[in-house]
């Protein structure tokens, strides 16, 4: 299963786009996936727990998995299917998703490292939207900066 994630990470990092409907359709790949973002997650928690205290982190953890991941994907997904016509199901979304998490890891770079695997993140996150739902470009940004606005209005009433 590890050389799977290292060899499909790869592939995206390559931007080879044919590794998206790969993983899309791969059902093993949900859990891939799943480990991924458990990994950027904790890894960006941790900088929560130097600052703050145990719950803290636990809730950066959790908010991460289910705010960043679950909820992020749930809504490309009604953004690109229900407005803009995409293909595609919840399950094939929160796969690749989740794989585009993975240039997260490069917040353990202080400073840059956040901003870097951020940026990456959000390029991959295009290009797996684009290849997995089937959308033009122009409707795969439309997709991207709506669902991120309400990923980030929603993900701030759910902090409160």
């Amino acid at each position: 299963m590890f050389n799977s994630i290292v060899a499909r990470v790869t592939r995206m990092v390559k931007m080879d786009h044919t590794v998206y409907d790969e993983i899309a359709e791969d059902q093993q790949a949900t859990i891939e996936a799943a480990i991924i973002v458990a990994i950027t997650a904790l890894l960006g928690a941790l900088g929560v727990l130097f600052v703050r205290n145990f719950g803290a982190f636990v809730w950066a953890f959790v908010r991460s998995i289910i705010i960043g991941w679950v909820l992020w994907s749930a809504i490309v997904w009604v953004v690109g299917t229900k407005i803009f016509s995409g293909n595609g199901t919840f399950e094939n979304i929160l796969r690749v998703m989740g794989y585009v998490t993975a240039p997260l890891v490069l917040g353990i770079i202080p400073v840059i490292g956040s901003f870097v695997g951020s940026i990456l993140s959000l390029v991959l996150s295009f290009f797996a939207v684009r290849e997995t739902m089937d959308l033009t470009t122009e409707k795969t940004v439309l997709t991207i900066v709506i669902g991120w606005v309400i990923n980030l209005v929603l993900g701030m009433v759910l902090t409160i």
